[in-house]
């Protein structure tokens, strides 16, 4: 099929949420127990996912386990301190003693709340397809043809069989749903909250310019240009913005490295963005101002003080 560029057969891939564990022994830490995940897969199956080597070599072609490739992170656990330490070296697996033929980079094979185990790459056939498309074409229409042909030619295999797929990108995303659901539901919550806490603002400063219309007519009369008077008239509410933000700043921060620490790899929280979150609620703070204050400032003081 020219829309192909590779395929595989093996285990899951490499970010599924399916995984095997065993227990794999070293006879050089024999007290060593850890807990490895399990993989396996054809000699095509690192070059699909693009996993790097990075000494030793690829697994052959063969139907059952007869060799290993190990991640960085079991050699180490296996106190290798260089990769090419690793090499030859025994694993006891299921009564049998298989070499050690190469060392692959760190890939994640879980969602990053977990940190990357020790992971054990064995040669052998599996039960999913794994297949790389060529790039989209622009009318997308290679990607449909490519598993329409997919499609028909498992059927003729497999008849009885359910043809089901899924894409590596999407699988990826299915790790983070509940992230996804939560920054949506954060993104409508903090919308209506601004919303309504705009509305809030203009009606205490609607109360308080009423009430100080004589006293803007005779500040206007005195000479006072229209921005003194915003000033004036603003400068109490901003003082107010910048209390809450003071407030809420410290319990967003905890409630953020809490979060946070949900991942075994995580950001710091820079300081920078509490900077601009304090400027953002201010602009939203002086726009909801401005509405009133400026009208405020700019009305006749004749007609308020006559009405006073």
């Amino acid at each position: 099929m020219p829309q192909i560029a590779l395929a595989s057969t093996g285990f899951f891939s490499p970010a599924d949420a399916g995984a095997a564990y065993t227990n794999i022994q070293y006879k050089g830490k024999p007290d060593l127990k850890a807990n490895v995940q399990l993989r396996w897969g054809d000699s095509n199956y690192l070059k699909l996912y693009q996993i790097k080597i990075l000494v030793g070599r690829n697994v052959q072609h063969i139907d059952s386990f007869q060799e290993f490739l190990i991640n960085e992170t079991y050699a180490k656990l296996l106190g290798f301190h260089h990769p090419q330490d690793a090499l030859d070296k025994q694993l006891s697996f299921n009564g049998k003693n298989l070499p050690i033929v190469g060392v692959m980079r760190d890939f994640h094979a879980e969602s990053m709340h977990a940190a990357i185990g020790p992971i054990a790459f064995a040669g052998g056939r599996g039960s999913i397809f794994h297949i790389r498309l060529l790039p989209k074409d622009p009318e997308g229409k290679l990607w449909q043809t490519a598993i329409s042909k997919i499609q028909k030619a498992y059927k003729k295999i497999y008849p009885e069989a359910d043809f089901n797929y899924a894409f590596l990108d999407e699988t990826i995303a299915n790790l983070y749903e509940n992230e996804q659901k939560m920054s949506r539901l954060l993104v409508w919550a903090t919308g209506l909250m601004i919303f309504i806490s705009c509305l809030g603002l203009l009606g205490l400063v609607i109360y308080t310019t009423n009430r100080r219309t004589k006293e803007i007519g005779v500040r206007k009369i005195l000479g006072a240009s229209v921005a003194n008077i915003v000033s004036i008239l603003s400068k109490d509410f901003v003082k107010l913005v910048l209390i809450a933000f003071l407030i809420a700043a410290p319990a967003a921060w905890w409630s953020a490295y809490k979060w946070l620490e949900g991942y075994a790899y995580r950001t710091s929280i820079s300081w920078w963005i509490f900077v601009l979150t304090a400027l953002m609620i201010l602009l939203f703070a002086l726009v909801t101002l401005s509405i009133q204050t400026i009208r405020a400032a700019i009305a006749n003081p004749v007609k308020s003080l006559r009405t006073e």
